[in-house]
């Protein structure tokens, strides 16, 4: 199935969506690639206008590509592949997944369009280890992947509550715990153009349980969208949201609430454009 609010072609679209359900590395509760289907399932459940913003997605042109399908081995480099098809088109990519891994993938192509890029992400996780389980390309070591590409100056990490030692002191800009405040504080300083990753277990996981590595803390549904409207002005060219899984706790109190944080994103995306 397909975003109801979907409306445009490829071609004439504002915003692409497209899902990559990728979990092979899953190191605790797998099904994360589950995540993009109940997205779209769970987004019935959300209407189209914003109160947050005051806007609908009615009044945009929005293409849902679905999801890719995997085969072979080389599955990041196949994300590397589909990623590239959708970047260079004229509208702003959204990408779902399936774990964190996703986004190194999608960086390293997105740098090839867009040299100067900063990304900021949003997670409970530092995300920075060099390896994990033998795996150097896997949801613990993708931002310590994207700093390989973009380096380390050029990563904004907020809400971070986890992690080695080693990893909170790899982060230049890694901010605990809170999201809307130190964001506020620097996101002047951030230099455009900004991709977004949302790991949605930034969210409390009272809130939204159904991730694949839950941990205690987070913040706020309302922090986060306050923390999304920071970036309405900017210039935001690309973003994913990762991590939901559904088969992890009961799926659609928890897909609800990606759903609008997807509906959110890509209004706040759609603000420049």
């Amino acid at each position: 199935m397909s975003l109801y609010y979907a409306n445009s072609s490829l071609s004439d679209a504002q915003i692409i969506v497209l899902g990559l359900p990728y979990d092979r590395t899953s190191s605790f509760i797998p099904g994360s690639r589950f995540g993009p289907q109940y997205i779209r399932q769970c987004a019935e459940n959300i209407e189209d206008f914003s109160p947050y913003q005051n806007k609908s997605l009615g009044d945009l042109r929005i293409s849902d590509l679905g999801d890719i399908q995997f085969f072979g081995d080389d599955w990041l480099g196949q994300i590397e592949e589909e990623a590239a098809k959708v970047i260079s088109r004229d509208g702003l990519p959204i990408f779902l997944g399936g774990e964190h891994t996703i986004t190194p993938s999608i960086i390293r192509v997105t740098k090839k369009t867009y040299q100067d890029l900063t990304l900021v992400q949003f997670d409970a996780h530092c995300d920075l280890r060099d390896e994990y389980l033998g795996e150097k390309n896997c949801h613990a070591t993708a931002m310590r992947r994207v700093i390989d590409t973009l380096g380390v100056e050029k990563v904004y990490q907020f809400g971070i509550r986890s992690g080695t030692r080693e990893e909170f002191e790899t982060g230049k800009n890694l901010y605990k715990f809170e999201v809307l405040k130190p964001l506020s504080e620097v996101i002047n300083k951030i230099k455009t153009p900004i991709y977004i990753s949302i790991d949605v277990d930034v969210l409390n996981p009272a809130v939204l349980p159904a991730v694949s590595t839950p941990e205690p803390g987070g913040i706020s549904y309302r922090e986060l969208v306050d923390a999304l409207l920071l970036f309405q002005d900017k210039r935001v060219i690309g973003a994913d949201i990762v991590e939901y899984n559904p088969l992890a706790a009961p799926p659609y109190a928890s897909g609800s609430t990606v759903a609008e944080v997807l509906r959110e994103l890509i209004l706040v995306m759609a603000h420049r454009d």
